[in-house]
C-alpha cells in the first residue's frame, strides 16, 4: 500500500513537473514571436529588398501543452500599384500547431527523448492568393513541415511536398512529392538543407499536335552555408540530377545523365574565393550518343564588399523587372550593361584571378579540352594618365594563360553526329565532318591561331608584362592587336620577298 503511494506521489509530482514546465515553455515561445518575426523579416529584406513584403503573426492560442498561432506573410506598404508582388489585402497564411517542451508529444510519438522548446506542425491556409495551387492540390495543404524548436534558438525541420497529378488545358502534370530536412540556427543565418524528390513529369502537345513529355528524375538537392561578413552566403552546396528526358510521342528526343553542380563559396578577411564543378555524364540526342563533359571553375581575390554592393544593385534591377509588366528588354539591358560598367572598377580592386581546369568534353573517339588562368589587377593604382588603348588591358590584365586540344578524330565524330541529325546519311555525314574539321584545321593555321600535329589540333596562348606568346612565336601586345586589326590598327601582311635584281648584261 504504501509503494502504491509512493509511485502514485511521483506520478503526481512529475505530471505537475511537466505541465509546469510546459505552461512555461508555451510562454517563452510566445515571447519569441516577435524575435522570429523580425528575423524573418531582416532575411526577406536582405534576399529580396524590392518585393514589398513582410512576416507577422495573429491569432495566438496559447494553451498549456499545446498553442495555435497564424503566420501571414502579407504587403509591407511600401510598394503599390502594378509593381506590387501582392495587392493590398492579399496574405499567404501558414497555420502552425505548437507542441510544448521540454517534452513535446509530437517528439516522443517518434520516440525522440531530446528535450527541445516546442514541436510545430505546419500548413499552408488556401487564402485567395494561393487558390490557384489549391486547385492543382484538390484542397490539401501543398505541404507540411514538422518542426523541433530548441531552447537555444535553432530549428530543425522536416518538410514533405505532396503527391501531385493536375491535368488542365492539355497539360498533364505528375509530381512524385519531395522531402527536405532544413536546419537553421537562432538567427537565421547557418542553414543546412538536404532534399530529393523521385520525379516529375509534364505531357503536352506541340503545335504539330504531338505529344511531348519532359521528366526529370533523381533530383538531390544538399546545402551546408551561412551568411558570411559581407552578408553573402558561403558554404558548399550540391546539385544533382540523375537524369532528365524528353520524348515526342514516345520517342526519346533528348536524354541528359548524370547531371551535378557543386559548389564551394568560402572568404578571406577582405576577399571572396570559390570553385563552381559542373559535370555530365552522358548527352543523347535522337539516340545518338555525344559524350559527356565537365566544367571546374575557380576564382579568388574578389573583393567582398565589391561584392556585395554589386549583388545588392543586381538583386533591385532583377526585381524590379520582375515587378514591372511589359518592360522593355533594351531597357532592361542597358540598365545591367551600366550596372557592370560602373562597378567593374571596384569588383577588380583585389586583385582577382579566374581560373578553367578544364572544360571539355568526351566522346568514343578522344576528348577535347580548353584551360584558362587569367590574373587582374586594379587599373586604378596606376594613377599616370592613359596614353593609349593597349594600355586599358595591360593595366586591367595581369597575366593569361590558356591552351586548347582538340583531337580530331573526336570533332570528326563530333560533327558526324551533328550532320546526322540533319538529316544526312552516314555516309554523307562522314564525308562531310572530315571535310569540315580539316578546313577548320588548315584555317586555324591560315591565321596562326592553331597548330596541327599527330591528328591533334592545339592553341597555346599567354600574356603577361605587354609580351605575347601564341603558339611559340612571341609578340607585342600591339604586334598582336595587329594581327587582327585590334585597337584601330590594320592588320599585318605577310612580307612579300625581295625581288632578285636584274642580272647584269
Amino acid at each position: 500500500m504504501k509503494k502504491s503511494l509512493v509511485a502514485v506521489s511521483v506520478i503526481v509530482v512529475l505530471g505537475a513537473a511537466w505541465t509546469g514546465a510546459s505552461w512555461y515553455t508555451g510562454k517563452l515561445m510566445e515571447q519569441r514571436m516577435g524575435e522570429i518575426v523580425d528575423n524573418a523579416n531582416s532575411q526577406i529584406k536582405r534576399l529580396a529588398p524590392q518585393a514589398g513584403l513582410k512576416l507577422a503573426y495573429t491569432d495566438y492560442q496559447r494553451g498549456t501543452f499545446s498553442s495555435k498561432v497564424r503566420y501571414i506573410l502579407q504587403p509591407d506598404g511600401t510598394i503599390t500599384g502594378e509593381n506590387a508582388v501582392m495587392k493590398p489585402g492579399e496574405e499567404i497564411a501558414f497555420i502552425e500547431t505548437i507542441d510544448h517542451g521540454p517534452f513535446p508529444m509530437a517528439q516522443l510519438k517518434k520516440f525522440n527523448l531530446i528535450p527541445s522548446m516546442a514541436s510545430v506542425h505546419s500548413e499552408l491556409e488556401n487564402t485567395a492568393a494561393v487558390k490557384a495551387l489549391f486547385d492543382i492540390t484538390k484542397g490539401k495543404s501543398p505541404f507540411t513541415a514538422d518542426s523541433r524548436i530548441g531552447y537555444n534558438g535553432s530549428t530543425d525541420s522536416a518538410i514533405k511536398l505532396i503527391p501531385i497529378t493536375y491535368e488542365k488545358d492539355g497539360l498533364n502534370l505528375n509530381f512524385s512529392g519531395a522531402s527536405l530536412d532544413a536546419a537553421f540556427s537562432k538567427d537565421m543565418r547557418d542553414i543546412k538543407l538536404s532534399g530529393e524528390s523521385d520525379s516529375i513529369v509534364l505531357f503536352k502537345k506541340n503545335e504539330m499536335d504531338q505529344v511531348e513529355t519532359f521528366t526529370v528524375k533523381g533530383l538531390s538537392l544538399k546545402n551546408d552555408s551561412k551568411t558570411g561578413k559581407f552578408d553573402l552566403s558561403i558554404g558548399d552546396q550540391n546539385l544533382s540530377v540523375k537524369q532528365v528526358l524528353l520524348s515526342v510521342e514516345g520517342k526519346e528526343a533528348l536524354v541528359l545523365d548524370g547531371f551535378t553542380l557543386t559548389s564551394q563559396m568560402g572568404e578571406s578577411d577582405k576577399s571572396l574565393n570559390g570553385k563552381l564543378t559542373y559535370t555530365l555524364d552522358s548527352l543523347k540526342i535522337q539516340g545518338n550518343d555525344f559524350g559527356s563533359g565537365k566544367l571546374n571553375f575557380t576564382f579568388a581575390g574578389l573583393d567582398g564588399e565589391a561584392v556585395k554592393n554589386f549583388t545588392t544593385s543586381y538583386n533591385q534591377i532583377a526585381m524590379q523587372g520582375l515587378q514591372t509588366a511589359n518592360i522593355d528588354p533594351e531597357t532592361y539591358q542597358l540598365q545591367m550593361t551600366e550596372l557592370v560598367l560602373t562597378k567593374l572598377p571596384s569588383l577588380l580592386k583585389g586583385d582577382p584571378s579566374f581560373s578553367i581546369s578544364p572544360l571539355s568534353w568526351k566522346n568514343s573517339k578522344g576528348e577535347s579540352a580548353l584551360k584558362l588562368d587569367v590574373v587582374l589587377a586594379d587599373p586604378s593604382k596606376v594613377t599616370t594618365p592613359i596614353t593609349s588603348q593597349e594600355e586599358i588591358v595591360t593595366r586591367a590584365i595581369k597575366k593569361i594563360d590558356a591552351n586548347l586540344t582538340i583531337p580530331m578524330p573526336m570533332a570528326t565524330e563530333l560533327t558526324t553526329q551533328a550532320a546526322r541529325l540533319q538529316g544526312y546519311s552516314a555516309e554523307e555525314a562522314a564525308k562531310m565532318a572530315v571535310q569540315q574539321v580539316q578546313g577548320i584545321a588548315a584555317m586555324g593555321q591560315m591565321f596562326k591561331l592553331t597548330t596541327t600535329k599527330d591528328e591533334v589540333i592545339s592553341s597555346s596562348f599567354s600574356f603577361a608584362d605587354n609580351k605575347i606568346d601564341l603558339n611559340g612565336q612571341k609578340m607585342t601586345l600591339q604586334e598582336f592587336a595587329g594581327l587582327f586589326g585590334m585597337f584601330g590598327g590594320m592588320p599585318q601582311e605577310e612580307e612579300a620577298p625581295a625581288a632578285e635584281a636584274p642580272a647584269a648584261e
